[in-house]
């Protein structure tokens, strides 16, 4: 390659990576459509030069995880008959590969501080367009994001991250406060209107971390709680959705349909995952259990998946796939706790957190949507915190970057 060649190569992939990122907020469609070209591209990073500055350890971590999750993946597709569900499963697991290739278009050179805020700005702009799209078209809340639950909770995670960033002191941006704030309302809204109950969950946690880390005083806290509670006592939609989840009646407690048709799932979950505990049932192991129990008609209904992560993984994975599931998400918790100090990685540790709990009612680590999202993130974060620790460590003559 010339080194024309080169330049043109490396920013178009850049450029990529981050439609997709933003696309991954408004249209799923359209995000993985482009996600599945970064894909294809993806090999050619390799023929580029190298960098003469190595890999961190933390971050070869998280590429070696990433990948690792990906070979046992197919290696557990080829090993059972494939199905259609196996298939999609192994679709979506391949987008794990992402990993490198978003580490490596953006290691050469990485972007500016500056770069990466208002990119995750207009990210939670284009959040809106759903809401204003049903809002005015009165469609059914978040169908035009195709799957409302992944869409809403990837709006409040940019909406938490942009928010997180907006207080990093040695960020120079005009109006990065207003702004910070601002896209938090626009995540926020966003999460609301799709009605994702997993989400809400986290907003009181996140609260209580960010206070934690002190990226917001205690009395910003307080006026937080103050806001959250009037509105949800404003709105009778939420509080209806909230409510709604169970009733007490006498001595027993009555749950909605969605939420015990989750606790059903889950108890095929196990079912599945007894008959294998090592490597799963095959990526279709949760799909197998459910309609073999239909047919005895001893359950009268069926999803493809187990609408939670630990049960999902169990089912069609087994303990390894859990155990290298658990390698990625503690390497990246490992990393932003030692560099703690430093905003991208609170915005990591933050950002992690609240896919783990969202993860408590849908599989955000085997979707593909999610895991193009997580990954494009948290390698932008990592390379991030990397490259300030770098100039911090410079300017005081210390240690390079992160371990």
């Amino acid at each position: 390659m010339t080194e024309k060649t080169e330049r043109f190569f490396r920013g178009f992939m850049l450029v990529l990576l981050c439609v997709v990122f933003l696309l991954n907020h408004s249209n799923q469609s359209s995000s993985q459509s482009l996600a599945t070209l970064l894909l294809i591209l993806g090999p050619g990073l390799i023929l580029l030069p190298k960098s003469p500055l190595p890999l961190p350890l933390s971050i070869r971590w998280f590429i070696a995880s990433s990948v690792a999750i990906f070979a046992y993946s197919l290696f557990i597709f080829f090993h059972h008959p494939s199905t259609e569900v196996a298939a999609s499963s192994m679709r979506s697991i391949t987008f794990y590969l992402l990993a490198p290739i978003a580490i490596y278009a953006l290691w050469q050179k990485p972007p500016s501080k500056r770069f990466i805020f208002w990119l995750v700005f207009f990210a939670t702009v284009f959040s809106l367009y759903p809401v204003i799209k049903e809002y005015f078209g009165h469609g059914q809340r978040g169908n035009s994001s195709v799957h409302p639950i992944f869409w809403g909770n990837v709006a409040l995670t940019s909406g938490t991250l942009i928010f997180v960033l907006s207080r990093d002191k040695t960020l120079t941006q005009v109006g990065k406060y207003w702004l910070g704030l601002l896209g938090l309302i626009m995540g926020l809204t966003a999460s609301f209107w799709s009605q994702t109950r997993g989400g809400w969950i986290s907003i009181p946690i996140v609260l209580i971390a960010l206070t934690l880390f002190r990226v917001v005083k205690v009395r910003e806290f307080i006026l937080a709680i103050v806001v959250l509670v009037a509105v949800f006592s404003s709105s009778d939609m939420l509080q209806q959705r909230l409510t709604s989840t169970f009733k007490a009646s006498g001595d027993r407690v009555q749950l909605d349909a969605s939420t015990q048709f989750r606790l059903d799932m889950w108890h095929v979950s196990i079912q599945a995952f007894e008959e294998s505990y090592l490597i799963g049932n095959g990526l279709d192991g949760f799909s197998k259990k459910i309609t073999e129990l239909k047919n005895k008609n001893q359950i009268n209904f069926y999803f493809e998946h187990a609408h939670n992560e630990v049960m999902e993984v169990l089912a069609s994975r087994g303990v390894i796939g859990l155990l290298l599931l658990l390698l990625l998400i503690l390497g990246l918790l490992i990393t932003y706790w030692r560099n703690r100090k430093n905003t991208y990685a609170i915005a990591g540790m933050i950002s992690t957190g609240q896919f783990l709990i969202y993860s408590t009612s849908e599989i955000f680590f085997s979707a593909k949507f999610t895991i193009t999202y997580f990954l494009i993130l948290q390698s932008f974060l990592l390379i991030t915190c990397y490259t300030h620790n770098v100039n911090q460590d410079r300017a005081s003559g210390g240690k390079l970057g992160i371990s």
